[in-house]
């Protein structure tokens, strides 16, 4: 295969510049003086059409010399196994469908030869070899059960839960199955067309600095049928993963003290140069959007960092989420991650009125002077001594005080300074609020054990 590619690519030189002289010259593009012009993928499988077109017009002998380089390579894609099933014996055929998942396409060889030059372009030094490896282990995935080894895993795929926060650097393994990763190091599997409507504008694909994923790794194969075959088949969906991604972002998001906002859930997510390598536009599977990220992006402002250990609090919170009394404090956890969301008119005094409730809900006093039950219950919890016990009283006190000041009114200027108090109370009471809800979930966790 790779000398009959190594051969094409030579002798359609002068018939790509012939057919761009006809119709137009790709667009170029550069980035700090980087030339990042696309491969003509779709540019070559059109004159692949028009050459072998020609037979039956009067360019027959132009095309000669590329039809013939052109049918080397159609010739060995037909000898595999797979393909020679789904093209079938009708002469000239080069249709078929391809099934991935729950979609199935029509393709034909000349994409697929297009998209083997693209690969072969991409890799560089032995990239015939190295596009035709790769193809030949996709085919032969469809032809076994056993496992076949895919050169730099083209056969991953991955469902995909995308989230606005703060800055991810290295991806971490959240349990078995379930990774976080930035989604920088998934643009192969993404395309930015996919998440435009929920980003800022400004927000270019260069700058996915806040964007991050949760990620559901899985193996997929291919299936091969003829054109004219059509089987209807229920679609088969695989477990549900974004509930336990859902759960572990709150985690993260109070763990940071950052707003983690996730938009969009994506499955069926596949490297955009399998899709290629068979002839098929890079697309996705099922999209389920979320919400949209809004104004929380500001290109000339550091972002905030997510720190290791935001994240190994969260881990080990998460990790006890089939206890019992997980459940409990799952309200508390919404609480609190959407108090950090919260934006807005009414965002300020909103987030004060989720800390109240969160710390009613994790202590459930009883009867009457619920602040003062509130502060002995948290001196009690968190302080180390008497100093550090009246300073956790004072600062919950001082959450309680603002409550009353945004359910009953600014009615006289004691409550209206309260009022103005909203951020620093907001501050010390979300900070103390979070110190116990993780040390009630890992103390319960550790009793338990």
């Amino acid at each position: 295969m790779a000398p009959a590619l190594n051969q094409l690519d030579k002798v359609q030189v002068p018939f790509l510049e012939t057919y761009w002289r006809a119709n137009s010259y790709p667009t170029r593009v550069s980035f700090n003086g980087v030339d990042e012009t696309p491969f003509p993928k779709n540019d070559l499988a059109d004159l692949y059409d028009h050459a072998r077109m020609a037979l039956r017009s009067g360019g027959k002998k132009y095309y000669d010399p590329l039809r013939e380089a052109l049918d080397s390579v159609r010739g060995i894609l037909r000898s595999h196994p797979s393909l020679s099933e789904a093209l079938g014996m009708r002469v000239g055929n080069d249709e078929f469908h391809v099934k991935i998942l729950n979609g199935t396409s029509l393709t034909w060889l000349t994409q697929i030869v297009a998209g083997l030059l693209e690969r072969a372009d991409y890799h560089g030094d032995d990239g015939y070899k190295k596009a035709a490896r790769e193809l030949g282990a996709i085919l032969d995935l469809s032809s076994t059960s056993s496992e076949v080894d895919v050169p730099n895993g083209l056969d991953l795929g991955y469902d995909i839960l995308l989230f606005h926060g703060p800055e991810l650097h290295n991806e971490f393994e959240v349990q078995e199955g379930l990774i976080v990763k930035p989604a920088g190091v998934l643009s192969d599997y993404l395309d930015r067309g996919w998440i435009r409507d929920f980003v800022p504008e400004e927000m270019d694909w260069r700058d996915w600095r806040q964007i991050g994923a949760v990620v559901r790794p899985f193996r997929w194969r291919p299936a091969f049928r003829r054109k004219t075959e059509h089987l209807e088949e229920r679609p088969s969906w695989p477990p549900r993963f974004e509930g336990d991604a859902l759960t572990f972002l709150e985690l993260l998001s109070i763990a940071n003290q950052t707003p983690i906002l996730p938009f969009i859930l994506i499955r069926g997510c596949l490297h955009r140069s399998a899709h290629g390598l068979l002839g098929l536009a890079h697309s996705r599977g099922v999209s389920h959007p979320i919400r949209q990220v809004g104004r929380r992006y500001d290109p000339f402002q550091a972002p905030p960092r997510l720190q290791h250990s935001s994240i190994n609090l969260a881990k080990q919170a998460y990790s006890t989420r089939g206890d019992e009394e997980f459940e409990r404090f799952a309200p508390i956890i919404h609480r609190l991650s959407e108090a950090l969301e919260r934006s807005g008119r009414f965002g300020a005094s909103d987030r004060i009125l989720d800390i109240s409730q969160s710390l009613e809900l994790m202590f459930r006093p009883k009867g009457g002077r619920i602040s003062q039950k509130l502060q002995d219950g948290m001196a009690e919890l968190l302080g180390v001594d008497e100093t550090h016990q009246d300073e956790i009283r004072a600062a919950i006190k001082k959450v309680y005080d603002v409550r009353s000041a945004i359910v009953h009114g600014a009615t006289d200027a004691r409550r209206k300074r309260n009022l103005e108090d909203r951020q620093s109370a907001f501050i010390s009471g979300f900070n103390l609020t979070q110190q116990a809800l993780f040390k009630m979930l890992l103390s319960d966790a550790e009793t338990r054990d």
